[in-house]
């Protein structure tokens, strides 16, 4: 496929995106969609499987067959394994579904963890309070997340992938096992990370309950022939 002009009002540029299993086996074929900066976004209609291919793809641990991937304006798929990770780890944060939070660490001690392997910024402490601030995680920075409960965790899990400030935050099933009044205090987190820090988010989820304003929902292209 030739590639096509990237667009620089779309944070998230999606074309004709295929990956192909064993014997020819169908994991996604053709999928294409945008993403407006400065917006959160939900890809909806796919299988547990085609959300992992797709999460791996973003974050660069699998290459798809063929199709065209930008992210904050760079075709990840023509960068070079170095690039790539450099570029994804500076400008793109990850959520994986089974991120593992550390044993023994408390939530300001884990932030700070994070600050440090990521590249201490000039304003360092103001960027933690900022942290737990918008994470509404303040009053619980001492405690370890692990001992806590499922939303406290998410919460945390959402703290550590802004910490560092990316231009876009990717999130793989960010909302299992909460209920939904949980549900929407984790959208409502997302929205204050956009409009105070200008971080847009990409959803790869089915359907959030009582469907919150503010997230634009994508509806997935593929056809039948992909596999359930």
């Amino acid at each position: 496929m030739e590639g096509k002009e990237i667009n620089m009002s779309k944070i998230v540029q999606i074309a004709e995106l295929s990956v192909y299993g064993e014997e020819d086996e169908i994991l996604l074929e053709d999928l294409s969609f945008t993403v407006d900066r400065g917006k959160i976004a939900q890809v909806t209609g796919l299988t547990e499987l085609q959300y992992s291919t797709l999460f791996d793809i973003l974050t660069g641990e699998l290459t798809p067959d063929s199709g065209q991937v930008v992210l904050d304006d760079r075709n990840i798929v023509r960068l070079s394994r170095k690039k790539r990770k450099k570029m994804l780890r500076e400008e793109v944060s990850f959520l994986p579904r089974d991120f593992v939070l550390p044993e023994k660490k408390t939530i300001l001690q884990t932030l700070k963890f994070k600050l440090e392997i990521t590249g201490k910024s000039p304003e360092f402490q103001e960027r933690l309070e900022d942290t737990l601030r918008l994470s509404g995680l303040s009053g619980d920075k001492d405690i370890n997340p692990r001992e806590g409960s499922e939303v406290l965790r998410a919460k945390t899990g959402l703290a550590l992938s802004i910490v560092n400030n990316p231009n876009l935050l990717v999130c793989h099933k960010p909302f299992v096992g909460l209920n939904s009044k949980e549900t929407e205090s984790i959208i409502e987190i997302l929205q204050e990370v956009k409009s105070q820090r200008d971080i847009s988010s990409l959803l790869l989820t089915g359907e959030i309950p009582n469907r919150p304003e503010g997230v634009e929902v994508i509806e997935s292209n593929l056809d039948s022939r992909v596999i359930s």
